[in-house]
């Protein structure tokens, strides 16, 4: 069998969870369900649309910090939480206990806080070791009740402030409608101006969330532990941060694939999976440790799956995973695929499906 490993994001493919947003939701009031919804739009515009030099997908998880903070966030309130209330994707438990039973490394990379990632992965069996996630330290930081006072202030100013919805073909602030230009005008103001005049706003320059350019060097470095090659690797998805290790793996000639992903991932990817269930990625991981690359991809094209060889798959595979599958529904697709907005619709819809809307919305 061809050496292999699996890397993985975690919110999406292992979790349903948006932990920040479920924190943000929980902890800061009033409206902190909209407080993270306004901040994670500026966060796409700055890296998906205005393209800001030295901003990055997934860097949301830096700016909220003060606001928690302020909140009363600890670091044992923030893992007591996230230990709480994860929520897996159906099937994810059986799906990854087959995975580790086929014996080749796995890695969750994730743009999640620490005590999420390892909370995730303490439930599907990941080694702590084998985990990427964002470090945090909010009990290093002290806050006095008037900055606490002032970032509640600008909390209210962006909760205020016109919703930040841009046209998904949008390509520079010109494109922008007025209510939605002002409202980044507002929130450029407070994190380029007001926040670093506070003392806590150190925080926006010493946290450096996983996003789009870490997943790609976290996945080097799983590289660098399993002495495997680039094109030894399965990468699973879902978000614009993992666009980056995406391309990073393709290029190496791994396999970039999309788990419900919304349009940033399903472009970026090679095959696209939409499943109600985990257990499509265990059957994509068996065909790729059987017969590599190619055979996933046989599996993916509708020109070649008919005559797939993922139809004689070992007795010890296939019954597991047939069992696992019974129930649920999937569709692989590649980048061939006819009818390409309606495949990313479909993936979005599922996400929707299984995350919640307002969730499956966020980058």
């Amino acid at each position: 069998m061809p050496r292999m490993q699996l890397d993985t994001g975690c919110e999406g493919p292992l979790a349903l969870n948006d932990n920040a947003f479920e924190l943000c939701r929980e902890f800061i009031q009033p409206q902190g369900d909209r407080f993270f919804q306004q901040v994670s739009r500026y966060d796409d515009y700055l890296a998906g649309v205005a393209k800001r030099p030295g901003y990055k997908a997934g860097d949301t998880l830096k700016l909220i910090l003060p606001f928690l903070k302020a909140h009363g966030l600890t670091n044992a309130r923030i893992e007591a939480y996230s230990r709480k209330n994860v929520t897996l994707v159906p099937g994810a438990e059986g799906a990854f206990k087959f995975l580790h039973s086929r014996d080749f490394p796995i890695f969750e990379i994730s743009t999640s806080y620490r005590p999420f990632a390892e909370a995730v992965g303490l439930k599907l069996g990941f080694k702590k070791e084998n985990i990427f996630s964002t470090e945090l330290d909010l009990d290093r930081y002290s806050l006095p009740t008037a900055e606490a006072e002032e970032l509640k202030r600008l909390q209210g100013e962006i909760v205020a402030a016109p919703s930040i919805e841009f046209p998904p073909d949008a390509a520079a602030a010109a494109d922008l409608p007025a209510p939605v230009a002002e409202a980044i005008a507002a929130l450029d103001r407070i994190f380029s101006e007001r926040l670093p005049r506070i003392p806590i706003g150190v925080l926006l320059q010493e946290v450096n969330p996983i996003g789009g350019p870490e997943k790609a060097k976290a996945v080097s470095d799983s590289l660098a532990q399993t002495k495997l090659s680039m094109a030894d690797i399965i990468y699973v998805g879902d978000s614009i941060t993992d666009v980056q290790a995406f391309e990073a793996v393709r290029a190496g000639g791994g396999l970039a694939i999309s788990f419900n992903g919304n349009r940033y991932a399903a472009n970026a990817a090679e095959v696209i999976v939409v499943a109600d269930s985990a257990w499509p990625i265990a059957m994509l991981v068996a065909i790729f440790q059987l017969w590599g690359k190619e055979g996933v991809l046989e599996v993916a094209s509708p020109e070649t799956r008919a005559k797939s060889r993922s139809l004689v798959l070992p007795e010890a595979v296939i019954e597991p995973i047939a069992m696992g599958l019974e129930g649920h529904v999937f569709n692989l697709y590649d980048q061939n695929a006819a009818d390409w907005d309606k495949v990313v619709e479909e993936s979005q819809a599922m996400r929707a499906q299984l995350r919640g809307e307002t969730v499956a919305a966020l980058g």
